[in-house]
């Protein structure tokens, strides 16, 4: 599969350590209304400015769409302000899921000044219209107590109204509190419960978190070629996470069934995604020519952007191995390769959870759902090692 360029970036908010981006359970107006297509024989000037017309008329379906022409930068220039102009007037006219997207903008600032007791507000409309989005949005804030008081109680009856609905996201961010103990007692059971429970309604983090506990969570049974299938369901989704501990997976076990080229491939859109433990794999294969020829100089460009993308963590991963390869590496090659690590930075800026093609017609457009990139401190970030 090929992903296309449009990354979500991740957005690190304060800390909840949570496996989950995404719903699929909340209104989606954008899923069945694909975003303008201007034809190669009408002016996209003209075709902006009737849908312009359109949805200053108040229509609904065209305000959403104008929204994410802006948001994608789709047959106009991008610009998240009219994106979140156009989302919130949607919202007021009481669509859930502009209401959910409105709330995102306003956490992080997308297109609007910061505002959590506005972001809190939109999240409580799209929960009170029944939206799971908007639900599970709130629980997140409730177990971080942003713009609210901490209050896990709450936030569980929330999820647990998610999962009794059969909500893959709200399974899963239940079975992360089940194994962090946020709320409840740690239970390893019940949490390998929800998570096999969103797994099976195609939840790619779902899916990753079985994956990652049959690959190397201890005091679990491993049984690696179960763990590839589910984290090949979740990679195929687009999860970074998942690309790149199976990429890892099939490195370190060529016995395994796989393409040829195939954990080269997921580390390398791992990498791209942002992952800089993948970006240190690569590192590694190419200092000892693993799954490709030795080469110090890609050795050296992949550990350099290693240490730009995870900055004081991967620091202290690769700083070694960056001097020790440097030593060999003639004034030239040096500056070569550190010319192209900086050229491949510039092309792939952002840390990202998701990587998907499609825009508006992705059931995963746009992003909509307050998520953080801590996994690091979950047992299951041992899927993202390096080793």
């Amino acid at each position: 599969m090929t992903w296309g360029a449009n990354a979500r970036s991740a957005v690190a908010i304060v800390g909840l350590v949570s496996l989950l981006t995404y719903s699929s359970a909340w209104s989606q107006p954008f899923s069945d209304t694909p975003g303008t297509t201007i034809a190669s024989n009408v002016d996209p000037d003209k075709a902006v400015q009737d849908l312009r017309r359109k949805a200053s008329g108040g229509h609904l379906h065209d305000e959403l769409e104008l929204a994410g022409d802006y948001y994608m930068g789709r047959g106009v220039g991008r610009d998240l302000a009219q994106a979140a102009y156009w989302y919130k007037k949607a919202a007021d006219q009481g669509d859930p899921g502009a209401q959910v997207e409105i709330g995102y903008f306003y956490l992080t600032g997308t297109g609007v000044k910061q505002d959590v007791g506005q972001a809190l507000r939109w999240f409580q409309r799209a929960a009170a219209s029944g939206s799971h989005m908007g639900k599970l949005n709130l629980a997140v804030l409730y177990i971080q107590g942003i713009g609210v008081p901490k209050d896990t109680k709450l936030a569980l009856s929330l999820l647990n109204d998610l999962a009794n609905a059969n909500d893959a996201h709200g399974e899963a961010y239940l079975g992360m509190a089940y194994m962090l103990g946020i709320g409840v007692e740690k239970n390893m059971t019940q949490a390998e419960y929800y998570f096999a429970k969103a797994a099976q309604h195609h939840s790619p983090e779902g899916n990753y978190a079985m994956g990652t506990l049959f690959s190397v969570t201890s005091d679990h049974p491993h049984d690696f070629e179960r763990a590839t299938g589910y984290l090949r369901e979740s990679a195929d989704a687009g999860y970074i996470r998942a690309k790149h501990s199976l990429g890892l997976i099939l490195v370190n076990h060529p016995e395994l069934p796989q393409h040829d080229g195939e954990a080269l491939k997921l580390l390398e859109e791992a990498a791209a995604g942002g992952s800089w433990r993948s970006s240190v794999v690569l590192g590694i294969l190419y200092r000892d020519g693993k799954q490709v020829p030795s080469d110090p100089s890609a050795a050296y460009r992949w550990y350099t952007i290693a240490e730009t993308q995870g900055g004081k963590e991967a620091d202290t991963v690769v700083r070694n191995e960056i001097a020790k390869i440097r030593a060999s590496l003639s004034a030239d090659q040096q500056k070569q390769s550190e010319q192209a690590a900086a050229e491949w930075i510039k092309a792939y800026p952002h840390a990202n959870l998701f990587v998907f093609s499609g825009g508006n017609d992705s059931a995963l457009f746009p992003a909509a759902e307050v998520y953080s990139t801590e996994l690091a401190k979950a047992e299951t970030s041992k899927g993202a090692d390096v080793h």
